[in-house]
């Protein structure tokens, strides 16, 4: 007997399975209606795709157009266009499928980069010989300021805005301290901040290009490699009117088709700071601080709170050092100068 009643609970289970099956088969829109109700709402999705991939999804299921961005109801003032970043835009963590990232290290290491890769002045391997004949002179006059060859330079780099929010804090403190740094935009970003693109250029920051849609281009077929730098240049050049000279690779991914497809100098980096990782001002702070040397490119983002209050300490303090803050360009120009389709890490004198 008990065999049997146990025998019926299991037959009286798999019939009510059945029938949950057939009523969700016969009417699917009741199916639809649960799918949409377990659908998420404000919140980030796609995290774990890895960098630039996490889109925002608002209460009623939308999923923003721009990957990393959290769009506001707000009322059209460039600076509170959009929240701060959420997870996964910072395109400096490492890509899961290529074994690269930001951090400028492939699977096999800084010593096995591509030979291209020059680290202009050092070993007594200049980029370009004839870059620049005044490089020897001290004092040369840069956009209305003075740029000494014969003392140490550092250049900041900021990636993956423009973001005011964080590029005007920085900004504010360059010129406080007479400084100025590189910016590595996004191309289907600048729109929204067209006033700071603005004063990046008028300030006389460098405005790099970050390509248009930030994709890694090692994965990019050659007509794609070029299109992203295509239409990045054109597009920062439109908004800021100033057209960039130098290219970043998003994560810095490369190959021997990227090499041969983009056709302008890329620009690496010596110092990483991993602030996109960490998001710890005092860790940015601390890298920086405890790593920097002569000709040294510094990665930071310009996406991140942290940075640009970490910003504020790295540039008073390279400052009481004796470091001049200067471009990527400029740098380049005293040191060796830049050379289309080639990779720099770092100008040393």
């Amino acid at each position: 007997m008990k065999r049997m009643r146990t025998k019926a609970g299991k037959l009286s289970g798999i019939l009510c399975l059945a029938a949950a099956a057939a009523l969700a088969w016969s009417h699917p829109a009741l199916a639809e209606e649960q799918a949409e109700q377990d659908a998420p709402r404000n919140q980030w999705i796609n995290m774990e795709k890895g960098p630039g991939e996490a889109r925002w999804v608002d209460e009623n299921g939308v999923i923003s157009d721009i990957p990393g961005v959290k769009p506001q109801q707000s009322g059209g003032q460039e600076e509170e266009a959009y929240q701060e970043v959420g997870p996964g835009v910072g395109v400096a963590q490492e890509s899961l499928e290529s074994g690269t990232g930001e951090g400028g290290q492939e699977a096999d290491g800084q010593a096995a980069q591509n030979v291209e890769d020059t680290v202009a002045g050092e070993n007594g391997q200049p980029a370009q010989e004839a870059a620049s004949g005044e490089a020897g002179e001290s004092g040369q006059q840069t956009a209305g300021r003075t740029i000494d060859p014969n003392r140490p330079m550092v250049a900041l780099t900021f990636d993956d805005g423009p973001y005011a929010p964080v590029g005007n804090q920085i900004m504010d403190c360059l010129a406080q301290y007479g400084g100025k740094a590189t910016f590595y935009v996004v191309g289907n970003r600048c729109a929204a901040y067209q006033t700071e693109m603005q004063r990046m250029a008028a300030e006389g920051h460098e405005i790099g290009n970050h390509t248009y849609e930030h994709k890694y281009h090692h994965k990019l077929s050659a007509d794609q490699i070029q299109y992203q730098v295509n239409r990045g240049s054109e597009v920062i050049q439109a908004v800021s009117g100033v057209a960039p000279a130098t290219v970043r690779l998003p994560g810095g991914n490369k190959n021997a088709t990227v090499l041969a497809n983009v056709q302008a100098p890329m620009i690496m980096w010596s110092i990483d700071t991993l602030d996109w990782k960490t998001k710890n001002t005092q860790s940015t702070v601390n890298k920086v601080l405890g790593t920097v040397r002569d000709g040294d490119i510094v990665l930071m983002h310009e996406l991140y709170r942290q940075t640009g209050d970490a910003a504020v300490q790295i540039i008073p303090a390279l400052t009481e050092r004796g470091y001049q803050l200067v471009t990527v360009s400029e740098l380049a120009q005293y040191r060796g100068g830049l050379q289309a389709g080639r990779l720099y890490s770092a100008f040393r004198p």
